[in-house]
């Protein structure tokens, strides 16, 4: 019989991080976070990390002067869930991050060949191309390149934009193409994904209402700190940086940043929401507004069969 692990996935603001310290609470599990910006220490409302505890991991535990991926964190992630299963305790995977997820299920490419698969010299070549010739000239480029990646990939989504053109320019072969070179723990352990699903109103009412919080409980005050310090891409890919950072710069008005960051993060949890319906094996778990954490715990757990 394999070994199970639960999966809580859901787009930002949704209350996973709520559900899942509930069901810490009632089960001997142990919460490794799918969260590409949770990784990072140093800046907490931007992160929205939970509390670190002994019983959580992959939470601010880097500097947001390094990078972090798919591929650091495929390797963190494994190593974690069978120390977890050695403990006789359950791997319980929470957070937003579909790549990430998608990387520890079904693993990652390796380019053929002795090329390398990543140059970050190259990265910001890109990154620069993409700034001085707009949104769409690296996407432009990615459907020419390798169609099927650019049709898996949002047209504003440059960070997987960026890798897969990275992948074409190094190896000279679609990125598309390389998928079947992938392997990952879905055909070793059971993976039990329930997304936590809320009504679009209720959704982005809960996200405006964060923002509001987190300028409140100073947040320009952490992008100013931060903005003194090289990040890391990764890091600086952080909503918040780039929106508060425009107000900082004196190129717009604190409500327009704070409006901004409204939208920003509800067409990412709209991405989010559409990355994790198409998951193999995807069980939506609706949460009403008002319901408790508690609630919503119990009906995972029930479905799972604890």
């Amino acid at each position: 019989m394999r070994s199970k692990v639960l999966v809580i996935a859901g787009p930002t603001g949704s209350g996973k991080t709520d559900v899942a310290l509930e069901i810490l609470r009632r089960i001997p599990a142990e919460a490794v976070s799918f969260d590409s910006m949770q990784v990072y220490r140093s800046m907490p409302l931007l992160t929205q990390a939970p509390p670190q505890a002994p019983q959580t991991h992959l939470v601010s535990f880097l500097s947001p002067l390094k990078a972090y991926s798919a591929a650091l964190f495929r390797k963190d992630a494994t190593k974690l869930i069978r120390q977890i299963l050695a403990r006789g305790k359950t791997p319980l995977l929470v957070g937003g991050t579909g790549l990430y997820l998608r990387a520890l299920l079904d693993g990652l490419f390796e380019p053929a060949g002795e090329r390398p698969a990543r140059d970050e010299t190259l990265r910001r070549e890109m990154l620069a191309e993409h700034e001085k010739k707009g949104e769409g000239y690296l996407y432009a480029e990615l459907a020419k390149r390798d169609p099927v990646s650019a049709r898996r990939i949002h047209p504003n989504d440059t960070r997987r934009i960026v890798r897969a053109l990275e992948v074409f320019r190094l190896t000279g072969q679609p990125l598309s193409e390389q998928l079947h070179r992938r392997s990952g723990l879905r055909n070793e352990l059971d993976f039990n994904i329930y997304l936590l699903e809320r009504m679009r109103d209720d959704l982005y009412d809960r996200i405006n209402r964060r923002v509001e919080r987190m300028v409140k409980d100073g947040l320009v005050e952490e992008v100013r700190r931060l903005a003194k310090k090289r990040l890391s891409l990764t890091a600086r890919m952080a909503l918040g940086v780039r929106e508060i950072g425009a107000y900082l710069e004196g190129r717009c008005a604190l409500e327009e940043a704070k409006e901004l960051l409204k939208k920003n993060t509800r067409n990412y949890a709209k991405r989010q929401l559409s990355w994790f319906r198409h998951e193999k094996g995807t069980v939506p778990v609706p949460a009403s507004p008002g319901e408790t954490p508690r609630r919503v715990a119990g009906k995972i757990l029930a479905q799972w069969g604890k």
